[in-house]
């Protein structure tokens, strides 16, 4: 039997889901707005996909899980920026 997750893993667990939802927020809006080409925003979302289920799967691997997030936040941004312009 596995142990019982402890409230920082969930709250861990949470977090990165936040931060996967604002990525698919943002990417969203982004391809509304044409700030980037269409490939860019299939492929964010193909990213967004394969981390969501990476991270439903393992939410107890805090560090991988959190990494996870903040990473996929800061390739969409880098990303974004460097298209946008």
């Amino acid at each position: 039997m596995s142990e019982p997750a402890t409230p920082r893993q969930v709250l861990y667990a949470l977090v990165a889901a936040g931060f996967l939802g604002v990525v698919g927020v943002l990417t969203i809006g982004a391809a509304a707005a044409g700030l980037v080409p269409t490939w860019w925003s299939a492929i964010m979302a193909f990213a967004i996909a394969i981390a969501g289920t990476y991270v439903g799967s393992n939410w107890r691997r805090t560090g991988p899980v959190l990494a996870i997030g903040v990473g996929l936040l800061v390739a969409w941004m880098v990303g974004t920026l460097i298209l946008a312009s």
